[in-house]
């Protein structure tokens, strides 16, 4: 059965495997920003290669800074092939321990580390725009997935 999502994507519910997105993964293009020709939203490939609507501007300039580099953004008919995965938070920032050097990407009440410079690079993330916050309060989000 076909039926919208929370972003407007076509998934359909399969009795028999429960519900999935249509569209297959493509982690071979994870940390590019892709846009569907004719369109304005802006999705990132995350590291499972699934597509991640960034909901609006802010969320845009507190990961990004406020450029795109061209050779990053893949402007395609096919990015509307890509799973869809859950959209980044409107809130999603990059945090730093005061105590660390630990860089994490706070989305959706957890943190997910970046592993490496090489992961900041690949996924453009700007490093001006990383908080430092008092490692007490890093200590006290739940843990997500590495990013990588």
């Amino acid at each position: 059965m076909l039926h919208n999502n929370e972003v407007g994507a076509i998934q359909f519910t399969d009795p028999a495997h429960g519900h999935q997105e249509a569209g297959i993964p493509h982690p071979e293009l994870a940390g590019r920003k892709a846009r569907i020709p004719g369109t304005t939203p802006i999705y990132l490939i995350d590291r499972k290669g699934y597509r991640r609507y960034v909901s609006c501007s802010s969320t845009f300039v507190n990961l990004f800074g406020g450029a795109i580099p061209v050779n990053s953004m893949m402007v395609a008919e096919e990015v509307g092939d890509i799973a869809i995965g859950p959209p980044l938070d409107e809130r999603a920032i990059l945090v730093r321990g005061a105590s660390l050097e630990s860089v994490y990407l706070l989305d959706k009440g957890t943190k997910k580390l970046i592993s490496s410079s090489q992961v900041m690079n690949k996924y453009g993330f700007d490093e001006k725009c990383i908080i430092s916050v008092p490692q007490v309060l890093i200590d006290s989000v739940p843990v997500g997935e590495v990013w990588e």
